[in-house]
């Protein structure tokens, strides 16, 4: 065995290998930390700071308040109230089940489904209720968790609730346009949105950044519309109490101003609550008005007649022949409902002649008579500013055939919305000049401050002056002698034509489906209001002279009789009200007591399920008008004997803005809140801090 020296301080050759691999692997290691760390200081320096930033920074949006949309009188439409909306954060939410529990009693969605969303999520941010009013956000506040989000959102009030709720449409949970004004307007009542840097600590509590940039929010421009919500309300009313009675399923009522092309009232039925988007179905959204093609029959003669007095081609007392009511022409029979022998042009229109209409229209060129059709604005949009026009439907002269025009003549073979009927009547109304129909008069800031007006324009001249007058007469004669005298008002003269229609079902002319609708305007001398009432398929009556006329003249008489018609004096109406129809009452504030002795003194009754208190609310609303007899609903809140904070949960704090002081007060007090009163007279504003509401009136 051969011998190894070794030398003192000398390691052996073993020791000197492993203290070499650990250097190795001791440097391998410093070089991958370093690389490590170049890689995440250097290379991705920014991803990480993003990371952290989001741990510990948080960017609160700051939602602009919405803007305003007022009538024509400046009475508020659609306003915005403040509301609480709750989020979660799953990754560090403790309290789970009692969230969702207390959830459950503030908005009515069950407890598992609240868990469900929030268990199953993987984000950290997961909305839960969006737009909580009144005390039920409160139920949240006696929890203290991290993980629970609260936020303070503005949310839509729509003050009519279904009046105009078409027109005006309504917003969604993050309070854009989905529907109406408020879709064709969004970008003016939306406003521009800020936000503000906050920063969290080491509990997990937001506090805002120091020295962070706060960029505020931009408020939403006031909208003025043209509607005038009391001759809204009249229209409205009486389209429904029409449509119940003849036991149609729809309908549609249209009312402009003939002078300027404004919409002062644009009914639709069935209708929708904007407040309660959870029950809005698609057909009660629709603006049947805009969006509804129909066969109008006998209300397009208007179009016919003009063509012809325009033309020459006839005046009211020329004499034709009305062939005994039947009129064979090739293979297409047309019929009259109400048969005549010869009889003058005037009395042809006061008997509705579909075959005096339909050899007249032979007589024109179908350039000419397109002319016409097109002139009087069927089959193109008016352009009116609403989404959802659609255009009509007629046939270019090239597509007639042998019997297009004389169909058309009275009112078949083309489709028209109850808009364009409205306007071609309105025409007439205005002398023969057409306007353009609008909804949007003028634009302001938050502050009422004018931006913008929009004045009436003129589209063109349909007819001379001198038609329109003969037609008013022609009209007018329709109404107090002929097929429309249901619409006949004693004290007002009403120029008007009544229109039956078959519908078309599987492609052939139903004899059960029918459209029955009255077009005019009043007062005949001196037209203010055109206005058209379609009903779709009415069950008790398929002529537009025993249903749709009724309704017509039941709108102008409350009109009427409400002063709402400058050319008519209350006096002259005084012995033609309605003996059977009052004005609701405001009766919000009052006891039970005092509100039951206020409607029985009108006519009106007080319905309730509950015994003592302050009413809160009522429906209809006030200033409706109901049939002597009617219920009026209302809700009463007990008055509260304890301080706010023992007042049941799911109450909500009352609005009660419109109304006078001493009524204000009753309500509030009677809810177990306190408050503070500024001014005198009605409320024009209210605000709240905590369990005491500030009201300013004037």
């Amino acid at each position: 065995m051969a011998f190894i020296p070794s030398f003192p301080g000398e390691k052996p050759p073993r020791v000197q290998w492993k203290t070499k691999l650990l250097a190795v692997l001791f440097l391998m290691g410093f070089a991958g930390v370093l690389t490590r760390l170049f890689f995440v200081q250097v290379l991705q320096a920014e991803s990480y700071q993003e990371r952290a930033r989001r741990q510990y920074d948080s960017r609160i949006e700051l939602r602009p308040e919405r803007g305003t949309i007022l009538d024509r009188n400046g009475k508020v439409i659609a306003s915005t109230i403040q509301s609480t909306s709750i989020a979660v954060d799953p990754t560090v939410l403790k309290n789970v089940k009692q969230v969702s529990q207390l959830l459950e009693q503030a908005t009515g969605e069950p407890a598992k489904e609240y868990q469900k969303k929030i268990t199953s999520s993987k984000n950290s941010f997961v909305w839960l209720a969006r737009s909580i009013l009144g005390l039920k956000s409160d139920l949240l506040d006696t929890i203290q968790d991290r993980g629970l989000l609260r936020y303070h959102e503005p949310r839509r009030n729509f003050v009519y609730g279904s009046v105009a709720a078409q027109v005006i449409g309504a917003t969604n949970v993050d309070n854009k346009g989905v529907s109406g004004v408020e879709l064709g307007q969004d970008s003016l009542l939306a406003g521009t949105g800020g936000f503000q840097l906050m920063q969290r600590d080491g509990r997990g509590r937001l506090h805002p950044a120091v020295s962070a940039p706060v960029t505020q929010a931009q408020n939403g421009r006031t909208v003025v519309l043209t509607l005038d919500m009391d001759i809204q309300s009249v229209v409205e009313f009486e389209l429904q109490q029409g449509i119940t009675q003849s036991g149609a399923a729809s309908g549609a009522a249209v009312a402009i101003n003939p002078r300027t092309g404004e919409i002062l009232a644009m009914a639709s039925y069935p209708t929708f609550d904007p407040n309660n988007m959870q029950t809005a179905t698609t057909d009660g959204m629709r603006i049947r008005s805009i969006t509804d093609m129909y066969e109008p029959g006998s209300t397009f003669k208007l179009v016919t007649a003009a063509a012809a007095l325009e033309e020459k081609l006839i005046s009211p007392k020329d004499t034709v022949d009305a062939h005994g009511g039947v009129l064979k022409i090739a293979d297409m029979t047309i019929t009259d409902a109400h048969p005549m022998g010869r009889v003058t042009f005037l009395q042809s229109m006061e008997q509705s002649s579909n075959i005096v209409f339909a050899e007249l229209a032979r007589k024109m060129t179908n350039d000419k008579f397109y002319k016409y059709v097109r002139d009087f604005g069927f089959g193109i949009p008016l352009g009116i500013d609403l989404p959802g026009e659609v255009s009509g439907k007629i046939k270019k002269p090239k597509q007639f055939d042998a019997t297009t025009k004389m169909y058309m003549s009275f009112g078949y073979e083309l489709g028209a919305t109850a808009l364009q009927i409205a306007s071609a009547y309105a025409t007439i109304a205005n002398g023969g000049e057409m306007m353009k129909p609008y909804l949007v008069k003028e634009i302001r800031t938050d502050d009422g401050d004018e931006l913008e007006i929009y004045k009436p324009q003129k589209i063109r001249r349909v007819v001379s002056k001198e038609t329109a007058g003969i037609l008013k007469e022609m009209l007018t004669g329709v109404v107090e002698r002929g097929t429309g005298t249901e619409a006949r008002l004693k004290g007002i003269r009403i120029a008007g034509k009544t229109g039956t229609a078959q519908q078309l079902v599987d492609g052939k002319y139903s004899k059960e489906a029918y459209t029955a609708s009255f077009a005019g305007f009043f007062p005949a001398d001196d037209p203010e209001i055109a206005l058209v009432v379609m009903l779709d398929r009415p069950q008790t009556n398929i002529y537009g002279g025993k249903t749709a006329a009724p309704i017509f003249k039941n709108i102008v008489q409350r009109l009427a009789s409400s002063g709402l018609i400058s050319g008519v004096s209350k006096p002259q109406m005084a012995e033609h009200l309605l003996k059977d129809s009052v004005n609701v009452p405001d009766v919000r504030g009052l006891t039970k007591e005092s509100a039951t002795e206020i409607l029985h003194r009108t006519g009106l009754r007080l319905k309730t399920d509950n015994n003592d208190g302050v009413i809160q609310s009522q429906k209809p609303a006030p200033g409706t008008f109901l049939l002597k007899g009617t219920d009026v609903a209302v809700q009463i809140r007990p008055i509260a004997k304890t301080p706010v904070h023992n007042v049941a949960l799911k109450s909500e704090k009352p609005d009660v803005r419109g109304i006078s002081a001493r009524r204000a007060l009753a309500l509030i007090h009677g809810a177990g809140f306190k408050a503070k009163v500024f001014g005198s007279g009605v409320v024009v504003k209210q605000t709240w801090d905590g369990g005491t509401c500030t009201i300013q009136c004037q």
